[in-house]
């Protein structure tokens, strides 16, 4: 699939987001992989362990990660809490207000919330070595209240 977005054309990478589901599926705080779902024919989503957050405070949290053959990506991290979306996003793509690199702070991800960043190159590093760990802050900090 490809779209238009912002003046620029880009088609999804689908075999780097089948390689990085593979490479994802024995990791212990993601629960189950979801690849090419009907409702996100360009993305992989990774629902993750819902045991490892406060039970009355999140029911359901997952990564959206889409990758695209020009380099472009964006990864959503989205909790359901009680009804209520919690998100943050990692993106690389062209912006005329950020970085290539930039970060869409919590709790709404809003595109006047990003922040400029610095990425490793590849979209696996990026999130075993930026989103990942993130994740796990993110856990720690709702069990320390």
């Amino acid at each position: 699939m490809s779209g238009d977005y912002g003046g620029h054309s880009r088609d999804a990478n689908r075999e780097r987001l089948r390689e990085i589901a593979s490479l994802l599926k024995t990791e212990s705080w993601i629960e189950t992989i979801s690849v090419f779902p009907s409702n996100r024919p360009e993305s992989i989503v990774l629902f993750l362990v819902t045991q490892q957050y406060p039970r009355d405070f999140v029911s359901e949290v997952y990564v959206e990660i889409q990758s695209y053959t020009n380099g472009d990506f964006h990864i959503s991290y989205v909790e359901d809490q009680q009804g209520v979306e919690w998100m943050a996003r990692w993106d690389r793509h062209r912006s005329d207000d950020y970085n290539r690199d930039h970060f869409h702070k919590p709790p709404e991800a809003r595109h006047q919330d990003g922040v400029d960043r610095d990425y490793p190159p590849g979209l696996l590093a990026v999130v075993s070595g930026v989103v990942a760990p993130w994740v796990y802050e993110r856990i720690g900090d709702l069990w320390d209240g």
